[in-house]
């Protein structure tokens, strides 16, 4: 299964949403059931282009701050005794850390 960056994602309902546009045009105007349907479908892809658009990846603060957060659990992590507080804190921060990189 592969799976799609945001940007090949858009670029592929642009696409889509391009080739149901031709289509709309080459109807019928009394068709208008087809009509409705390709309009539904245009405006589908729209708005998930739209959705994708508005995505913001973390900030320099942000990124910065959860790196400093797993920072701490690590030390949290050497400086607690039981067992479980070690793993506990190891996975969060790694967690931490992975959200920082993106």
């Amino acid at each position: 299964m592969s799976f799609e960056t945001a940007d090949e994602e858009i670029e592929r309902l642009e696409a889509e949403r391009h080739s149901y546009s031709e289509t709309f045009k080459n109807t019928d105007p009394a068709d208008a059931v087809t009509r409705a349907h390709l309009q539904e479908e245009m405006n589908r892809r729209t708005n998930r282009i739209q959705e994708l658009q508005q995505h913001q990846p973390l900030g320099f603060f942000a990124r910065w701050g959860l790196r400093a957060a797993a920072l701490a659990a690590v030390w949290g992590a050497f400086e607690y005794g039981p067992w479980w507080v070690k793993v506990g804190l190891g996975l969060l921060a790694a967690f931490l850390a992975f959200y920082s990189l993106g």
